[in-house]
């Protein structure tokens, strides 16, 4: 009898157990699933699912993994909001890859892209999303970015007047530096060039009065291929498009300007007569850190420019001396050398992302100062100790590139200006040596020279936030490009190809190529856009004080 009620009450306790987990199946289905599909919610503390953009640029160190699954993706999966799943895109081939999932539905959920044609055209297509009200409802730290940057919205405007884009935001600093050999000028008593006719006399005396004083007529006075054959352009204002009363137009005096002083230093022997075959500057970056070009443009904007620039031409020249300078006057002013962009943009949210509020949260971890500052300089502790300025160095430098360096790619919504000065080259070189110490006082003469009062930014503004042109413009563009091949053509061409007759040549071409279509594309975009675009005026509120 004992026995039978024993096993009745078992089988009554198994019944209620049943009973309650049927009830509970119920409860769960009603409130966060389909009892018809058969789905459930995720737990309480699943993170939802994302997927990402990557660009691989074949840098990751083997030991580390691969772009997509390393430490720094772990890292971001158990810290983030998200689980991410990140997809590789190769650096050089980006925006052809993305074409392609975009063109399939294959593409991520958040893409990560500098090309500003690119995003533009995923705006015209209808593939991003719009994003003004995800900010507005759920964001955070890049809402409050916003607030304090209002700059960013009028990066992140297209034509229907809604925010499309998530960018990043630095301080203005000089990206890249007027360099000329001080050792040089002293020796020959000449002053630092003021104006363009100045700096040619300077070249001049560089090329011909032998400043290395090795009895050798070998010295090249100036570069004329790379960033400072660009950089005698901006002197001249030759940026294509300039602004004359108040509307915008080619600026075809200033282009002349520009080539017909190049012209003069050619014919005057003054620069290398295979510049044009040095297509990347690296010949003279060579002829530069060998002690054989007296002024030359290089950066003072990264660390790795110390060596690039300046340690090797003191490890080759030890008595040599570098000024960073301004850039001499012109006729058409007196401009910055070059500047980074202080607003870009880098980040879009796909149209058919199926959760846009993962998408916000996972751009608000990104763009927050504890995830920038740990994928900027690693853990404190184990990648990095804070220096005697009280910002984190690398414990071992080989280590911290092997396990932090290459990460830079996780970075494209870190906002360097709310980081602070920690990010800033300065904070990277040791003044108690003598070498980086001197590297320190260029970059001080850089950012006096590009971002004095007495200066202006060349172009209406930086070219990433220039207008995209349609198809059928962008053809005219290709096809009048040209035009830098005609004056080329006239710089090293002596007497039988004159820049008079280049400019003849580059208007028929510019004519017949459909250029006044461009013209006028372009004008339209400044009569509506001017005051609301972001433009020059705009850097210019990020110079850091």
């Amino acid at each position: 009898m004992k026995k039978r009620i024993a096993k009745l009450a078992l089988v009554l306790a198994g019944i209620i157990a049943c009973t309650a987990m049927v009830a509970a199946c119920s409860n769960t289905k009603e409130e966060g699933g389909s009892a018809a599909t058969g789905t459930s919610a995720p737990a309480p503390n699943e993170k939802p699912s994302l997927s990402i953009s990557i660009y691989d640029r074949g840098n990751v160190p083997q030991e580390m993994g691969t772009i997509d699954n390393n430490r720094w993706t772990k890292w971001l999966n158990e810290n983030g909001p998200v689980n991410g799943k990140y997809v590789p895109i190769p650096r050089g081939e980006s925006v052809q890859k993305l074409n392609l999932l975009f063109a399939s539905g294959d593409a991520p959920d958040v893409v990560f892209e500098f090309d500003t044609g690119f995003r533009n055209q995923m705006y015209q297509q209808k593939m991003i999303m719009p994003v003004d009200e995800l900010i507005e409802e759920s964001s955070t730290d890049y809402k409050q970015l916003l607030e304090k940057y209002p700059e960013i919205k009028k990066a992140a405007v297209k034509p229907d007047g809604k925010m499309y884009e998530f960018g990043r935001v630095s301080p203005l600093v000089g990206f890249q530096s007027l360099f000329i050999r001080k050792d040089w000028l002293d020796k020959l008593g000449l002053q630092v060039p003021q104006t363009a006719e100045e700096l040619f006399e300077v070249a001049k005396a560089f090329t011909e009065q032998d400043p290395d004083g090795n009895g050798v007529k070998d010295t090249f006075g100036i570069a004329l291929s790379g960033e400072t054959g660009g950089t005698i352009n901006t002197m001249f204002r030759n940026v294509t498009w300039v602004v004359d009363n108040g509307k915008l137009v080619r600026g075809w005096e200033q282009e002349n300007a520009a080539n017909a002083f190049k012209k003069r230093l050619y014919d005057a022997g003054l620069v290398d007569k295979d510049f044009l075959a040095d297509k990347n500057g690296q010949k003279a970056q060579q002829d530069w850190n060998n002690g054989k070009i007296g002024i030359f443009v290089g950066r003072t904007i990264d660390l790795v420019n110390f060596n690039q620039y300046y340690e090797q031409l003191k490890t080759n020249v030890p008595g040599a001396e570098v000024q960073a300078i301004k850039l001499p006057k012109s006729e058409f002013g007196q401009f910055a050398i070059g500047v980074n962009n202080p607003v870009q943009m880098t980040t879009i949210i796909n149209a058919r992302t199926k959760d846009p509020k993962a998408a916000m949260a996972y751009i608000d971890f990104m763009a927050s100062r504890t995830a920038g500052e740990i994928l900027r300089f690693g853990e404190e502790g184990v990648d990095s100790v804070k220096g005697t300025n009280g910002c984190l160095q690398p414990m071992n430098a080989e280590e911290f590139n092997k396990h932090v360096s290459w990460n830079i790619d996780f970075q494209l919504l870190l906002s360097r200006i709310e980081v602070g000065a920690c990010t800033d080259i300065q904070s990277q070189l040791d003044p108690s040596k003598p070498l980086e110490q001197d590297f320190l006082r260029l970059i001080k003469e850089n950012n006096e020279a590009n971002l004095s009062a007495d200066v202006e930014f060349a172009p209406i503004t930086h070219g990433e936030h220039m207008p995209t042109l349609p198809e059928d413009l962008n053809i005219i563009n290709t096809n009048v490009s040209k035009i830098a091949d005609i004056y080329s053509k006239a710089i090293v061409s002596g007497s039988s190809y004159t820049i008079e007759q280049a400019y003849k040549d580059a208007q028929a071409l510019w004519n017949s190529s459909g250029g006044d279509k461009l013209e006028a594309f372009y004008a339209d975009w400044y009569s509506n856009n001017s005051e609301n675009a972001f433009m020059a005026k705009d850097m210019w509120k990020f110079v850091k004080n």
